[in-house]
């Protein structure tokens, strides 16, 4: 567990000190990938503010929420309601202790979660997968491409962290805590949800299709969804209100054609590494059913299946980030040669992601 611990810390230390450098050793303008963009709002800034770093882009709606709580701008515009509450409830926890520094509480909540999924990542594979070097997936996921998203003022380290407490203890046939943990998981997240379904495989594995009272546990999972919808009714007086304030976002079931217009070269390759993601999604869920198990590759499945059908590739490496059984595939490949090669390609890849991120570019 101390092992876990240093390479928590190291990691963090040396992201952030990269962070930082990144953020003042250039003299940038303001991204031009998408026409969207409003460079008057995302305008790099130089500065030694190493919290400010953590927070772009999604991050003031999360924070927004934490302060003011949920509400609606109108039909066709931009609201906080499509962002789900259990981040900005922890956010407004802690801060309570930091003298109302909500971009410091949101960093502290992302760091401590992520330590929290670090150790559930090691007790899964450590107890699930004794022919894994139990150490090798927590590494490879601080290496992908979006792990500063990790320690950013973003929902990913604490449902990363919700979603391996949730596998675990079903693994453990623990259903009262995977339903709980899963309950979490779908108010932190709309994906959260689709927990569900690996859940009710490892449940019918375990009992067929008799009822039993570990069924219950999991109808915590839609019930939090649901709830979420319920919470849109009673407040606002429409149960699908987050679907038509999804769509002004851009996600609507429907092809999201502003990520294919190619005005320069920029969007060029912002799509070409969107596209690198979602093959290799599909590769890797591919694989993760017949290396691993089927519980894995349903969530894979349904998550990458939901992430695309939503009309919009501009996040899919940040949905992929938390699909943690790629992890521990990429630590089952036994030629050191790839696993040499992926890793020195990630690496390159999180350097860029974090220089934009922490530039006010869109990385995901």
């Amino acid at each position: 567990m101390r092992k876990i611990f240093i390479i928590f810390f190291v990691w963090l230390v040396i992201a952030n000190l990269f962070a930082v450098a990144g953020a003042n050793r250039f003299n940038l303008e303001s991204d031009t990938a998408y026409a969207w963009i409003d460079p008057a709002k995302a305008m790099p800034q130089q500065t030694w503010d190493i919290t400010s770093l953590h927070v772009k882009w999604d991050s003031y709606w999360h924070m927004d929420i934490a302060q003011n709580g949920y509400s609606f701008a109108g039909p066709g515009q931009l609201s906080n309601l499509v962002f789900f509450p259990v981040y900005a409830f922890v956010i407004r926890l802690i801060d309570v202790f930091v003298a109302g520094d909500a971009a410091l509480a949101g960093w502290l909540a992302s760091a401590v979660a992520l330590l929290g999924a670090l150790i559930f990542f090691y007790k899964l594979v450590k107890e699930f997968h004794p022919d894994v070097d139990a150490y090798q997936p927590l590494i490879f996921l601080l290496i992908f491409p979006t792990a500063f998203f990790l320690n950013a003022v973003y929902t990913e380290a604490v449902f990363l962290l919700l979603s391996l407490a949730c596998f675990y203890y079903a693994f453990r046939k623990n259903f009262l805590l995977a339903g709980l943990f899963g309950l979490a998981a779908s108010l932190t997240r709309v994906t959260g949800v689709l927990l569900f379904v690996p859940l009710l495989w490892q449940y019918y594995q375990l009992y067929g299709v008799r009822f039993t009272k570990n069924f219950l546990p999991l109808m915590m999972i839609p019930a939090g969804l649901f709830g979420f919808f319920l919470f849109h009714y009673l407040r606002f007086g429409d149960a699908l209100l987050f679907f038509k304030i999804e769509s002004t976002w851009g996600r609507n079931f429907t092809v999201n054609t502003d990520h294919f217009v190619l005005t320069g070269h920029p969007a060029i390759v912002n799509l070409s590494l969107d596209l690198l993601f979602i093959a290799f999604a599909i590769l890797v869920t591919y694989f993760v059913f017949r290396k691993l198990n089927a519980a894995y590759g349903l969530y894979m499945l349904a998550t990458v299946t939901v992430a695309l059908g939503s009309g919009s590739m501009m996040s899919i490496g940040r949905y992929i980030l938390v699909l943690f059984p790629i992890f521990i595939l990429l630590a089952r490949i036994k030629n050191e040669y790839i696993k040499l090669g992926w890793a020195f390609t990630s690496i390159l890849l999180f350097a860029l992601y974090t220089m934009l991120f922490v530039n006010y570019y869109w990385a995901g």
